[in-house]
C-alpha cells in the first residue's frame, strides 16, 4: 500500500476526504492515529492510502513539491521568517522612535513584505496554500507573535538583526541550490541579494551607533559573504559580508 500526503483544507471533514478519495474513514483515522477525528484543522497533513495506479490530484502534494514547500514555508512564515522580520523591524522602528532608525528599519521591513509576497507566489507555484505558518513534524504551526524579537537595547537588537540577515542570506542561497525550479530559483537569489544588502546596512548602523572611536574606514563586521550580488547592487565597500551562522 502506498500513501499520499494530503493537506486539510478549510471545511474538510474525515467523511468528505474519505468520500473524495474513495477510501475508508476508519483507515484514515487508524493510519494517522487520530484520537479526535472530528477535530481536524486546516493545514494539518494527513496520510491517505492510495493504490499503485492512483493519480495525484490538485489537492495532494506529491514529492518533491511537498519537501520544497516545507522549506519555503519556514522562510515564509516560520519562526525565523519574512513575516517575523517584517513585524520585528516595524516594532523596532516604533520602539526606537527616532528619524534615523525609521529611515533604516522601515524600508527594510517593506523589502521583507515584498519577499513575503514572492514566497507566497512560489508556494502557489508548488500547489499549496500560502497560509501564515509552517509545517513541523507533519503538523501545521500557525505563525505567532512570540516569534518577534522584543529586544529593546539598540546594540543588542542590531546584533540580532545582523545575525538574522546573515542566516536568511545563506538559507536562500542553499534553497536556490536545492530547488531545481528556475522561477523559484530566480526569486530565491533575488531575496538573497536583498538580505545581504540589509546585512550591510545593519553593520553600518552598528558601526555608527555602537562602536566607540571607530577609525575611518570602520573595521569590517565579519568575513566576506558567500554570495556575490548581480551587477547594479550597491554594497558599501567598507563592510564585508555575513559571518558563518545566523538566521534568515
Amino acid at each position: 500500500m502506498n500513501y499520499a500526503r494530503y493537506v486539510v483544507q478549510p471545511g474538510d471533514t474525515i467523511f468528505k476526504i474519505a468520500k473524495a478519495y474513495n477510501v475508508n474513514m476508519a483507515e484514515i483515522i487508524q493510519i494517522n492515529h487520530l484520537k479526535h477525528p472530528d477535530r481536524i484543522y486546516a493545514g494539518q497533513v494527513l496520510l491517505l492510502p492510495v493504490l499503485e495506479t492512483h493519480e495525484p490530484t490538485c489537492e495532494e502534494i506529491p514529492e518533491p513539491n511537498f519537501t520544497y514547500a516545507l522549506w519555503l514555508y519556514e522562510a515564509y512564515a516560520g519562526k525565523d521568517s519574512e513575516l517575523t522580520a517584517i513585524t520585528t523591524y516595524l516594532y523596532q522602528a516604533v520602539l526606537l522612535d527616532r528619524p534615523e532608525f525609521d529611515a533604516l528599519l522601515r524600508p527594510i521591513a517593506y523589502d521583507e513584505m515584498h519577499h513575503l509576497e514572492k514566497l507566497a507566489l512560489a508556494l502557489r507555484h508548488l500547489g499549496v496554500d500560502p497560509r501564515y505558518g509552517s509545517l513541523s513534524n507533519g503538523h501545521w504551526v500557525d505563525w505567532r507573535s512570540s516569534f518577534i524579537n522584543y529586544t529593546s537595547e539598540l546594540c543588542a537588537l542590531l546584533d540580532a538583526n545582523i545575525e538574522d540577515e546573515a542566516k536568511a542570506h545563506r538559507y536562500y542561497l542553499e534553497l536556490a541550490q536545492k530547488i531545481p525550479i528556475p522561477d523559484i530559483q530566480c526569486i530565491l537569489t533575488e531575496l538573497a541579494a536583498d538580505e545581504e544588502r540589509h546585512y550591510h546596512l545593519f553593520c553600518q548602523a552598528k558601526q555608527q551607533f555602537c562602536c566607540e572611536a571607530a577609525p575611518y574606514p570602520p573595521p569590517p563586521c565579519s568575513p566576506p559573504p558567500i554570495y556575490t550580488p548581480t551587477e547594479g547592487t550597491e554594497i558599501p565597500p567598507e563592510f564585508q559580508g555575513p559571518h558563518e551562522g545566523g538566521k534568515g
